[in-house]
Formats: C-alpha cells, sequence, structure tokens
C-alpha cells in the first residue's frame, strides 16, 4: 500500500500545475468574453463625457424598453460596430427623454413611432439620424471621431 501512496502523491504533484494553467486560462476566457459584450449606457452626462475623452460620437438610441446587454434587433444585436462608439439609449419613461421632446433638434420624437436612432458628437449636434439601427457597412461609414474645423 505504501508503494501506490507514492505514485498518487508523484501523480496529484504533477496534476497540480495542469489545474492552476486550467484555471488561469479559463478566467482569462472569461475576462475576453465578458470584455466583448456591448453595455448600453444610460446616463447622460457620463455619455457626452466619455465621447469627449475619448473623441468618440453617441449612438442615442431611444427604444420603447431599456436596452440591456443587446435584448433584441432594436437594441443592435449582432452589430459589433457598436462598441466603436460610446451608446447611450433612453426610454419614454426616461427623464432625459422629457428634456428630448422639449427640443427642437428631436422633434421626430413628438410624432413619429420609436425605435430612432442618432449619432452626436460631443457637443450634442446631430450628424446623422434615422428610424432603424445604421447596419454594420453604414456604420462604418460614419465618422466615428469628430471631426475638427
Amino acid at each position: 500500500m505504501q508503494k501506490y501512496s507514492r505514485v498518487f502523491y508523484l501523480v496529484g504533484f504533477l496534476a497540480m500545475p495542469l489545474f492552476i494553467l486550467l484555471l488561469v486560462f479559463g478566467y482569462i476566457k472569461i475576462n475576453q468574453m465578458a470584455s466583448e459584450e456591448i453595455h448600453w449606457g444610460h446616463n447622460k452626462s457620463f455619455a457626452f463625457g466619455q465621447a469627449s475623452r475619448e473623441g468618440k460620437l453617441i449612438l442615442l438610441s431611444i427604444t420603447k424598453s431599456r436596452c440591456e446587454m443587446l435584448k433584441g434587433l432594436e437594441c443592435g444585436e449582432g452589430k459589433p460596430d457598436l462598441g466603436t462608439y460610446v451608446l447611450l439609449n433612453y426610454t419614454p419613461r426616461d427623464n432625459d427623454f422629457q428634456t428630448l421632446i422639449l427640443d427642437d433638434r428631436f422633434a421626430s420624437l413628438k410624432n413619429e413611432p420609436l425605435p430612432q436612432y442618432f449619432l452626436l458628437n460631443a457637443s450634442g449636434e446631430i450628424r446623422h439620424a434615422s428610424k432603424q439601427l445604421p447596419s454594420v457597412e453604414e456604420m462604418q461609414k460614419l465618422p466615428k471621431k469628430e471631426s475638427s474645423p
């Protein structure tokens, strides 16, 4: 019996580094998968601040229900280029939606159905507006960064 216990200790000792490597690989893989998920922001000041810092445009999505973790086509499901913009999502229940309705730039919100999409620069200027989320091809043609005058 003592002869076999040494073999078990040796196998256990040799299996430990393999187990640690599997844990590290799993941790790295899970982090990569989590970073690939696209999250819609719901805070206007945070979105505009991030767009200004990173030189990105803001994709404002106004939908009937809140976009969380890309549920549904109106939230951009299957559109990988969404990650190159600062994403901001409002619903009619949000306080900021009421502010948008009062803004003349967003007059279409008063009488046209949702969803509606706007591409804004960091100063709030509308660069693109549509009733459908732009396709991947259209997103690639739209400028990713704010152009300087």
